[in-house]
């Protein structure tokens, strides 16, 4: 079977994670399930042993060196950890006129971590899971697999990519997995995923929202700008995502 990053034929793994287990820290249970939110189905889920994966779809070489080298950067990035200092991300907290609260990060490997946020979005678009089902790249998946593949993030503009960061929120859940949302209108596509209160946003077409993705697009300068929401915002944030309102339960004693 050819492997679908590199195109070969290769013995393929049985399981290779759309979305990388670090990115669910804190989610999983003391037995390491998580409990997803499906939008396409919206009712109790069963729980999910180590996060979603497919099989037959990459090889080891990809999967382990290609993928695992972004993912191993990219960890270091979201959550810190060991590495050589000069390689580590610089984050300096700012605020904006708009009183708007963000992390201006310096010295991120625009290649590693572009790609890396990239790969989530083309594994999902690949995958067989229904979870994933919203997200269909077309012609793009081509584009975007060779991007990675290669190793060529190509301009900040050429699929720009950034995330923000969603506050806890006494009334309502935060920190949850859900389906990856589509967002189409007329000549404009973009797709918003939902990991663990982070929120990885994806214009695949189009021009709308310009001045939105220039702001927190990773750029060529090795620069990013991550945006921290605030309760309010957060919990707004999340209704319109999920289309209906969670909060958790108060109880008497």
């Amino acid at each position: 079977m050819k492997c679908k990053l590199c195109k070969q034929d290769k013995n393929l793994l049985r399981r290779s994670h759309i979305i990388p287990d670090f990115m669910y820290k804190g989610l999983f249970n003391e037995k390491h399930f998580i409990a997803p939110i499906n939008l396409i189905a919206y009712k109790k889920n069963k729980l999910v042993p180590t996060g979603y994966y497919d099989s037959n779809i990459l090889c080891e070489k990809c999967d382990n060196q290609i993928i695992g080298n972004l993912e191993s950067y990219s960890s270091i990035v979201i959550w810190g950890g060991k590495g050589s200092e000069e390689k580590h991300p610089i984050f300096e907290q700012k605020i904006n006129q708009l009183n708007q609260k963000y992390l201006h990060l310096i010295n991120i490997d625009y290649t590693k971590f572009k790609l890396f946020l990239l790969s989530i979005l083309w594994r999902a678009a690949i995958s067989e899971q229904n979870f994933f089902k919203s997200v269909s790249l077309g012609e793009h998946e081509k584009k975007i697999r060779e991007m990675i593949f290669n190793n060529k993030p190509e301009k900040s503009s050429d699929y720009p990519v950034g995330l923000f960061v969603l506050s806890q929120n006494k009334n309502s859940p935060s920190k949850m997995i859900a389906n990856p949302i589509k967002i189409k209108s007329g000549e404009n596509l973009a797709y918003h995923f939902l990991i663990n209160g982070f929120v990885i946003v994806y214009k695949v077409e189009g021009n709308d929202d310009f001045e939105f993705y220039e702001q927190i697009k990773i750029k060529e300068d090795n620069t990013m700008d991550v945006y921290i929401f605030d309760e309010k915002d957060s919990q707004e944030y999340m209704d319109d995502y999920l289309k209906r309102k969670l909060r958790y339960k108060k109880y008497i004693a």
